[in-house]
């Protein structure tokens, strides 16, 4: 009888270690479910859809309104915006635009832009680059125009003039990440 006693406290013993065993492994697996249905590893940009389309903007930009803008997003030192305009709506106008180019001119024409900026080709899209003075601030901008099918789209990157050379990559980086739905 002794013996049986013996085992049967290594018995209670085995199967609490067990027990403990299964519950921490248990505990590790809900653990690495967690973390690993999680949030996935920022790349400190978010991407803003609308209308259609898809730019990469850095974390810092916040959404706001802007009269006649599609979508606006403004940060501590800039903003970024764009504006969709139909083609037959463009046309209705008076203005004649077959292609980024001839949009880009009229518009550089139609809002007075300063300097006569020159546009110019940049893969998918053609850019101009220009400083202009607001309520005695000096502001610098790059804008850029895409043909989308039946639209074209603009796309305004602005920030204090004094920091453009330090924002201008980031702003063709978002340039170049925009995409339209098919």
């Amino acid at each position: 009888m002794a013996i049986s006693k013996n085992y049967d406290w290594i018995y209670y013993f085995m199967k609490i270690r067990i027990k403990k065993k299964v519950v921490g492994l248990i505990v590790f697996m809900l653990i690495s479910l967690l973390v690993g249905c999680g949030k996935k590893e920022s790349t400190g940009d978010d991407t803003i859809k609308s209308e259609g389309m898809s730019i990469v903007l850095g974390k810092q930009y916040q959404e706001a309104v802007l009269a006649n803008a599609t979508w606006y997003y403004t940060s501590p030192d800039g903003l970024a915006m764009g504006i969709r305009s139909k083609k037959d709506d463009i046309e209705k106008s008076g203005l004649e635009a077959n292609s980024a180019q001839d949009y880009a001119e009229a518009y550089i024409k139609a809002n007075s832009i300063p300097g006569s900026p020159k546009v110019k080709t940049k893969g998918k899209y053609v850019y101009f680059e220009y400083s202009r003075k607001v309520k005695g601030t000096d502001y610098s901008y790059l804008s850029c125009v895409y043909d989308n099918k039946d639209e074209f789209w603009l796309v305004n990157f602005a920030c204090y003039k004094e920091l453009y050379k330090e924002y201008k990559s980031d702003f063709f980086a978002s340039a170049d990440s925009v995409t339209f739905e098919e």
